[in-house]
């Protein structure tokens, strides 16, 4: 997975046991846009560290302007 700062998600839980979440990616620690990124979630306000794993789906909603 490659995104850049600026893109925004929607990150849900694929056993649905979590509402999903919509955040905003800060910075990619990984080469090239990989993981694992710094987002703002919309819904607190907080920065986090986002690491994808098997148990998240993670879905582009917009990409960042070039």
């Amino acid at each position: 997975m490659h995104l850049e700062p600026g893109d925004r998600l929607l990150v849900s839980d694929r056993e649905g046991d979590r509402a999903g979440h919509v955040c905003r990616i800060l910075s990619a620690w990984g080469a090239d846009g990989t993981p694992p990124y710094v987002v703002l979630r919309y819904d607190t306000g907080n920065e986090e560290l986002l690491v994808p794993d098997a148990e998240l789906e993670i879905r582009v909603l917009t990409h960042a302007p070039a």
